[in-house]
């Protein structure tokens, strides 16, 4: 009977430790349009936090950014030549040159061709 107990609570053990392995891989995603922007800069103040060595502060937080349109592609839009906002879907209802705001959540910054880079953008106006 002991060996049958032992492995009872082995299996047990196993089950439980797949569970929580499981259940850790596999976390809700955030939804960063429901997040309420860490902060709100322009397009160029953003670039500034990763030139000033204060990227900590902003990665993989939300944030909202403000600036002109430069540049417009299926699923993404840039700002002020200096933020790349990245979309789920296509973008519509957006000019050039249009001020807007937008939301989403910094990913890092193209030391190369110095722009910031959001991920998962929504536009709030």
């Amino acid at each position: 009977m002991k060996k049958q107990t032992k492995l009872l609570i082995a299996i047990v053990l196993l089950i439980l430790a797949a569970y929580f392995a499981y259940n850790y891989m596999y976390q809700d995603h955030r939804d960063i349009k429901m997040e309420e922007a860490k902060i709100s800069v322009s397009a160029s103040e953003l670039v500034v936090f990763f030139k000033d060595n204060k990227s900590e502060e902003i990665l993989n937080n939300t944030v909202q950014v403000s600036g002109e349109v430069t540049e417009i592609d299926l699923k993404s839009i840039t700002l002020d030549d200096s933020v790349l906002c990245s979309f789920d879907t296509e973008v519509q209802g957006v000019n050039l040159k249009d001020k807007i705001t937008i939301k989403g959540r910094c990913i890092g910054y193209d030391d190369l061709f110095e722009i910031a880079k959001l991920d998962q953008s929504t536009i709030i106006k």
